[in-house]
């Protein structure tokens, strides 16, 4: 309404100001009997003009007005698709979460480069939340920094829509934002969801004095949806990956990854001792106390066989009850240090009474007796059929 007076003011005073040059106009022009006439139709012709043309130029203001508006939204509306258009080309490259990560940091640094920005994500058993990703905070917003720990206590993941918060100050803003050391602060917490589950939350903060607006919502939005998406995928594609190289059943790496393992250590000639392993009796065990059990006994064995050895050994479930132990840098010695260790680590195994009593054989051979991965394994074989034949739950070496 403060907006509609000017120009009423505005054309009262161009309709009068008319119809007195219209006035003075027609007096000054005409005399005789036919001059009061005429003053009458130039004052009427005046205020016609003057009626007719204030709403047209009314209506070329509002035009104006709203071609301007229209523009500055045009503008907005070019900004984010730009905006969104980079972050989807910064996501594509991203091949796993640290660079999705740096790339969403990166993008909301370009929108609120004055505010502290976390990105937190929960572990794999959904029951923690950490920090991920954070920006270096300001000297003024040191100590603002998110204090939620569990999904279950972040007001956004539990109800997976964002909230803003203009003033931590108010009895209804998050209790994880009120009463900062930084004093009054506005946030905006975005949950990060992946496959339609809220996995973390994008957590902005900033003094209270600067709020922020629509735009800044909108963008952050944008840079949740988009890193969800690509964890989910960076995810997914993880899984796909460990599906194919790893064994279902004892989660050891399959013969095709294995092989690929040693010829990474081929090419770099580096030397290796190999253990095959064979549990004793095992179709005994199965037709005795079922498959369930079995399984179970491979799975206890494939875990005692990661505990025994170092982080860069590899451990591979061969084929059915037999098992590959190769030992980078390490001789026959050690290889038969190793299977000591957990034949000793077995009979421990067994005695919990979770599976059925089983023991295990091997053969072990090395790099110093053959050239290939194949020539090793089949000397390591030869000397297991010996190791059974002796009585089994022994290794033989030579």
């Amino acid at each position: 309404m403060s907006g509609t007076w000017p120009m009423v003011i505005l054309n009262v005073l161009w309709v009068v100001g008319l119809t007195m040059l219209a006035w003075f106009a027609a007096d000054a022009a005409t005399s005789g009997p036919m001059a009061e006439a005429l003053v009458y139709a130039a004052v009427a012709g005046a205020l016609l003009l003057g009626i007719t043309g204030a709403p047209l130029r009314y209506f070329l203001l509002q035009q104006r007005a709203q071609s301007a508006r229209r523009e500055t939204l045009l503008s907005i509306e070019a900004a984010r698709r730009d905006f969104e258009s980079r972050l989807a080309r910064a996501m594509d490259m991203a091949d796993d979460e640290p660079a999705a990560l740096h790339a969403a940091m990166l993008a909301m640094g370009t929108m609120v480069d004055d505010a502290l920005v976390e990105v937190l994500l929960a572990d794999s058993s959904r029951a923690h939340l950490a920090v991920a990703a954070s920006s270096e905070p300001a000297d003024a917003m040191r100590g603002c920094g998110c204090d939620v720990t569990t999904p279950r206590s972040c007001p956004a993941i539990r109800s997976g829509h964002h909230l803003t918060f203009e003033d931590s100050s108010r009895f209804d803003a998050c209790p994880h934002v009120r009463d900062r050391e930084c004093g009054a602060l506005t946030a905006i917490c975005m949950p990060v969801s992946v496959v339609g589950a809220a996995v973390g939350v994008v957590h902005v903060t900033r003094p209270a004095e600067r709020p922020f607006d629509r735009y800044d919502v909108t963008a952050l939005a944008a840079v949740s949806q988009q890193l969800g998406s690509r964890i989910g995928l960076v995810r997914a594609m993880t899984q796909s990956q460990l599906q194919a190289s790893t064994d279902p059943l004892t989660g050891l790496l399959n013969r095709r990854s294995l092989e690929n393992e040693v010829r990474l250590l081929t090419q770099d000639a580096r030397p290796f001792g190999l253990i095959l392993l064979d549990l004793d009796h095992f179709k005994i065990l199965n037709d005795t106390h079922g498959h369930d059990a079995g399984d179970r006994a491979l799975r206890i064995f494939a875990r005692l066989l990661q505990r025994s050895v170092r982080d860069h050994d590899l451990v591979c479930r061969y084929g059915g009850e037999e098992f590959i132990i190769v030992l980078p840098d390490r001789d026959l010695a050690a290889a038969m240090e190793v299977f000591d260790r957990i034949r000793l680590e077995l009979a421990v195994a067994c005695s919990d009474g979770h599976a059925p009593s089983f023991t295990a054989s091997a053969g072990i051979a090395d790099t110093t007796e053959a050239a290939t991965l194949s020539e090793v394994i089949s000397l390591a074989d030869n000397r297991l059929l010996r190791a059974k034949d002796q009585g089994r739950d022994c290794a033989v070496v030579s």
